[in-house]
């Protein structure tokens, strides 16, 4: 199977361009109103309010949408995808990171249309050769689907873990994330806009 993520070529020469600032792009998936479905949302929501990041990276609430977002998958070197995850030998609010090619057949076992969406733009990122240098998809296994807008309490206590899980996923790509000092604590809205920047 040929893989959607790109593989660098090492250029030997002494005069080579120094390397770039990485690009990256962390989108945050799911539906607020299906309780831990919306863990992807939550996450976004707490990056958006309290964090910043050096060099800037894109925060996108893609929501339930899928096909939409292709044409991000062009425009970034790394995408981070926080999602709910269907993962049977797990316990609810486990973590789990996959990466590249692993996340097609993570999303097989598809939790909600969404994930339908996403496995769409996945092959047709790599139909149309979108190659990204590297995509993860940070998981959490739900507890609660029910209607509701809060995170059961087992999901809502892996928060820190979460976060502490972004942060290495950037460092890995030589981001750093940081503590806004003006942060507020106030819960963040649903229905946000669908483009939002956050400045580190």
């Amino acid at each position: 199977m040929t893989s959607f993520v790109s593989t660098p070529t090492s250029d030997p020469s002494p005069t080579a361009a120094p390397t770039a600032k990485p690009d990256a792009l962390i989108i945050g998936l799911g539906n607020l109103l299906l309780s831990d479905e919306g863990v992807g949302i939550h996450s976004l929501r707490r990056l958006e309010q309290h964090y910043g990041f050096t060099p800037e990276v894109e925060l996108v609430d893609g929501g339930t949408t899928g096909l939409d977002l292709l044409e991000l998958f062009r425009q970034h070197d790394y995408i981070l995808l926080l999602d709910a995850l269907f993962a049977p030998e797990g316990a609810p609010g486990d973590i789990q990171i996959l990466r590249n090619d692993a996340i097609l057949t993570a999303l097989s076992k598809k939790l909600s249309m969404h994930h339908l969406g996403i496995s769409d733009v996945l092959a047709l990122a790599q139909l149309l050769d979108y190659r990204p240098r590297e995509i993860v998809l940070l998981g959490v296994i739900p507890e609660h689907l029910e209607l509701g807008t809060e995170l059961s309490p087992a999901v809502a206590q892996r928060m820190p873990d979460i976060l502490a899980n972004i942060q290495a996923i950037l460092g890995d790509w030589q981001i750093a994330m940081h503590l806004r000092e003006s942060s507020s604590e106030t819960p963040s809205p649903t229905g946000a806009a669908l483009f939002v920047s956050a400045g580190g």
